[in-house]
């Protein structure tokens, strides 16, 4: 699900790039070669709106056989949380920056959206749903700006990884967390 959902976001970000690579003869030069010369780095890195939210640490606190507690600081408020055994595991090897003999899918997302100069700008916690939290993911790749819909835990993974923020709203940290101070 988490690999669809990159791809799509990914395919929305350089469709000019491959309808451009795809419309034109391969020996011809590419008519706007331009384009394709700039960098991300040509572009300022895109501020994201921040005002009610609060960056938030991770840490994984259990990993049992199908389920995992994590834990949100964020503030003077921890947010306790289950998720995948799976996902907590790549979380914590994110935390600890260990790189498995074989990439999971978090190093090859991470990893091509690198080589396709697309950057994480963060994370968001923005709500929690029946019980669920509702996550976004920020990406940016040259002046686009992308917000995906993705769950919390998989997007901390990607975030981790290419070392970027990861907030929660404040008013859900008070609503859902232990007040720790």
């Amino acid at each position: 699900m988490i690999v669809v959902l990159i791809l799509v976001a990914f395919a929305l970000l350089v469709s000019p790039s491959i309808k451009l690579l795809f419309s034109q003869p391969s020996f011809e030069p590419a008519i706007n070669s331009k384009i394709e010369n700039v960098s991300s780095e040509d572009y300022p890195t895109a501020q994201i709106p921040l005002e009610g939210f609060i960056q938030a640490n991770i840490s994984v606190d259990a990993i049992l056989i199908d389920r995992a507690q994590v834990s949100l600081r964020a503030g003077c408020y921890v947010i306790e949380a289950t998720t995948d055994a799976c996902v907590a595991n790549a979380i914590r090897k994110a935390i600890e920056q260990k790189v498995e003999f074989r990439p999971t899918v978090y190093d090859v997302i991470v990893d091509a959206f690198r080589n396709f100069g697309i950057r994480v700008l963060g994370v968001k916690i923005v709500e929690i749903r029946d019980n669920t939290f509702i996550g976004q993911l920020i990406v940016q790749q040259r002046d686009k700006v992308l917000v995906l819909d993705v769950r919390p835990s998989d997007a901390t993974a990607i975030a981790l990884r290419a070392k970027a923020p990861i907030y929660i709203n404040e008013t859900l940290a008070k609503e859902v967390g232990k007040y720790i101070c």
